[in-house]
């Protein structure tokens, strides 16, 4: 029985560190965009660098319409994305700081704003170059 209850626990652990609840439903993600043009190689792991050093994974955030929060969590790890479309001949260019931000498909993200760690409120608003995808872009 205790080998039971551990495993319980730990499944419950690996849930929470996932950012999703055990059982949890279907999520959309909203793209936080840390233009902080650091220097490194796209896709790399990346988190906001210089002005924007609050935006790391782990920093507290928060998304709120009206007064009422959505959703909160901790920020996930991003991926670097170039900052320009052209090619500038080397592996390492600028680059901003992409993370994605899964929650809940049910939140309506209409009139919604970012939080992060005591930073913004930053509004949500649709991407038409991604299909409109719900994105934040830190300021």
């Amino acid at each position: 029985m205790r080998a039971v209850v551990v495993g319980v626990c730990l499944l419950g652990v690996v849930a929470g560190c996932s950012g999703k609840a055990a059982g949890a439903g279907e999520t959309q993600a909203v793209r936080l965009v840390v233009p902080d043009a650091n220097i490194r190689e796209p896709a790399d792991p990346c988190s906001g660098a210089r002005a924007f050093r609050y935006a790391h994974p782990e920093a507290p955030y928060e998304l709120v319409a009206d007064g009422d929060v959505l959703a909160a969590g901790a920020l996930p790890e991003g991926r670097a994305e170039k900052a320009f479309s052209i090619d500038l001949g080397a592996a390492r260019q600028p680059t901003v700081c992409v993370m994605s931000i899964e929650v809940p498909a049910s939140v309506d993200l209409a009139g919604a704003e970012l939080t992060v760690d005591g930073h913004g409120p930053v509004p949500i608003e649709p991407n038409p170059a991604l299909d409109d995808a719900p994105e934040a872009v830190l300021r």
